[in-house]
């Protein structure tokens, strides 16, 4: 047995809390619109139940009507492995210097970070097409003409033509959530309090001024901001990973149903190779996002 040229020991403790401390060190953006779970099943299933949507007038003596209530089809998702790692040498540790080594493991921490944000964006960025992402009526998160379970009506959460960020642009937002339905074709109360935002600084200025000026701004009449006393100011997400920076969302929490469900939470591991003589680090994990239900969520694809 060879213990004298492993050096793993020696490195492990430095680089396993540089790796932490870098992995702790970041502000989350996705949990701000994902709800975050963990799991130890291989795959999320989930279904949809309506039905009963009214009572039935009955007469003296007539008998109860039974119904039976609605199932969806059963909407499947299934987890992605991730993972990356570094070699260290030992002419790396003879020749450090400067004592960089132990940065590599910050990095790896960087990587996982970086990854769920960009997976977290993606979500943001695919959110009109449902090339990645699809809900329990297999269309995209933000559709013009959702399908119900027990109605042949349609309901939308996006405009046929989307409008810049602007005093119109969220009032097409809010009028799409108070017209919100279930599905059996109901009207259901949606109280949008977040706002999503790429990382346009024009967006973000306008945002400010849409939610905080007690007049209405970009008129020349200074009108009283309606959107203002309609609705509480929204909690401000900017998300800088999103491609589409010019796409924006307004989201009611208690409807909120995209999840980011982790089955393995970031494992660091290292091994020494014998051939090379190198210390082997690498980092994994396994994570799902996915949502089932779309209500609760109001967007606009512009692009200018």
């Amino acid at each position: 047995m060879i213990t004298q040229n492993n050096f793993a020991p020696l490195l492990r403790p430095g680089l396993r809390e540089d790796f932490q401390d870098s992995l702790e060190g970041w502000e989350e953006i996705y949990s701000q619109y994902l709800k975050v779970s963990s799991t130890d099943k291989p795959e999320q299933r989930a279904a949809i139940m309506t039905g009963l949507s009214r009572l039935v007038e009955i007469g003296d003596g007539e008998p109860i009507t039974f119904d039976v209530p609605k199932i969806s089809d059963v909407v499947q998702g299934i987890d992605r492995e991730f993972g990356i790692g570094f070699a260290v040498t030992r002419r790396s540790i003879e020749d450090d210097q400067y004592g960089k080594i132990y940065q590599a493991a910050k990095w790896l921490g960087n990587a996982v970070r970086q990854t769920y944000e960009y997976r977290g964006a993606s979500f943001l960025d695919d959110a009109f097409t449902g090339n990645i992402y699809k809900g329990i009526d297999n269309l995209p998160l933000l559709s013009t003409a959702h399908t119900l379970i027990n109605s042949n009506t349609t309901v939308a959460n996006t405009v046929s033509q989307a409008v810049t960020l602007s005093i119109a642009g969220i009032t097409q937002l809010m009028d799409l959530a108070q017209r919100m339905k279930n599905e059996d074709g109901d009207p259901i109360k949606s109280w949008p309090d977040k706002l999503i935002l790429g990382n346009d600084t024009a967006n973000i200025h306008k945002a400010w001024k849409i939610f905080n000026n007690g007049l209405e701004p970009f008129t020349a009449n200074n009108d009283e901001n309606v959107i203002k006393k309609r609705m509480p100011i929204p909690t401000p997400v900017v998300n800088p990973y999103m491609v589409n920076t010019k796409y924006y969302f307004l989201v009611d929490s208690k409807l909120n149903d995209a999840h980011f469900v982790m089955r393995r939470a970031p494992k660091y591991e290292d091994d020494f190779d014998f051939s090379t003589g190198a210390m082997l680090n690498k980092v994994t994990t396994r994570f799902l996002i996915w949502f089932v239900s779309w209500r609760g969520w109001y967007g606009q694809a512009a692009t200018v």
